[in-house]
């Protein structure tokens, strides 16, 4: 009897220590406080999985870009530096070409709509061999950028002997098929850039006027599409089919589309505010194109999206499903 005690005491403490040690999941998304991606998503996801584990898992969310950044973040997460992360597929080179889709002019009218359906287009398998080491959570199609440039070009018919940062391969292209030079830059180099006199403006969404402190260099904004990125938060699937059946109960019913939807309508609420508060600044012109010359920007983009299709071979059938499901969304469905 004695010894039948002494061993269900210990069963008990084992079950208590593992209660007391839930597994933790380091959540570096590369970026600060201060943001609606940090503060309004961020912190109370990671929370919520944490609670929704009941004592299973942990999200340990962490700030800085001093454990992993943008340029190395999928590295990071693969290699289990950290577990879980935010990355935009342009910084992963060559592995993600299909899901780039979302990331176009002329397609998604905002983050909402692009996010749900990229969801989608992921659910469907088409983008299956993207995604062998990976297993996205939250899925993002940006807000779509626009021109932010120094001074009032001559003309707005195009963007003719302007020098354009362009972070991504779409929207330098886009600068491109509009008249302009476009200059390879990361984003957060811009505000130099255009500081410097080495460049006449960008192509960057509402979403970083403030924190890239853009609107203290550029002064005249073009409203147009000009094309985004797209991204996910994500883990490796190693670290994820390891994990027990709590932990990824609470982070499945913490992803997917609804969740894509609803970081991708905080960013479009984001850019909206921003740009409203960019209207009502004396110092800064917010131009909306009439019909006509929105029309023929878009002729123009439609060839700068016919480019960026040649170095994805397969893209077109991929971009028509994209839209179907774009479709879908806009309906209601």
């Amino acid at each position: 009897m004695k010894s039948l005690l002494i061993a269900a005491g210990l069963l008990a403490a084992a079950v208590q220590t593992a209660k007391a040690d839930p597994t933790v999941l380091r959540f570096v998304p590369g970026q600060n406080p201060g943001t609606y991606a940090y503060d309004g998503f961020y912190i109370p996801w990671s929370k919520k999985i944490t609670d929704d584990s009941h004592g299973a898992l942990s999200v340990d969310l962490r700030a800085g870009t001093s454990v992993a950044n943008i340029i190395n973040m999928y590295d990071r997460v693969t290699s289990d530096v950290i577990q879980i992360g935010f990355v935009l597929f342009n910084y992963v080179q060559g592995k993600f070409p299909f899901s780039e889709v979302a990331a176009l002019p002329n397609t998604a009218p905002d983050a909402e709509q692009g996010s749900v359906a990229l969801w989608r287009l992921y659910q469907s398998g088409a983008l299956n061999a993207e995604f062998d080491q990976v297993k996205p959570l939250v899925v993002l199609a940006l807000p779509q950028s626009l021109v932010h440039l120094r001074a009032a070009p001559k003309s707005l018919k195009d963007l003719t002997g302007q020098k354009i940062v362009a972070p991504t391969q779409m929207t330098a292209l886009a600068a491109k098929y509009m008249g302009a030079q476009p200059i390879t830059l990361s984003s957060p180099e811009a505000y130099e850039a255009i500081n410097r006199g080495t460049a006449d403006g960008t192509i960057l969404s509402w979403n970083v006027y403030f924190s890239f402190k853009i609107g203290e260099v550029a002064h005249y904004h073009i409203d147009q599409s000009m094309g985004t990125a797209a991204g996910m938060i994500f883990m490796s699937k190693k670290v994820y089919d390891g994990l027990s059946p709590d932990a990824k109960k609470a982070i499945d019913e913490n992803s997917g589309e609804a969740e894509s939807r609803i970081f991708g309508k905080g960013w479009d609420d984001d850019n909206n505010k921003n740009r409203e508060l960019a209207k009502k600044d004396p110092k800064q012109t917010v131009v909306t194109l009439d019909a006509p010359t929105k029309a023929a920007w878009a002729q123009k983009l439609d060839g700068a999206i016919a480019e960026w299709s040649q170095s994805r071979p397969g893209i077109d059938k991929i971009l028509v499903q994209y839209r179907h499901y774009l479709a879908d969304v806009a309906a209601g469905k």
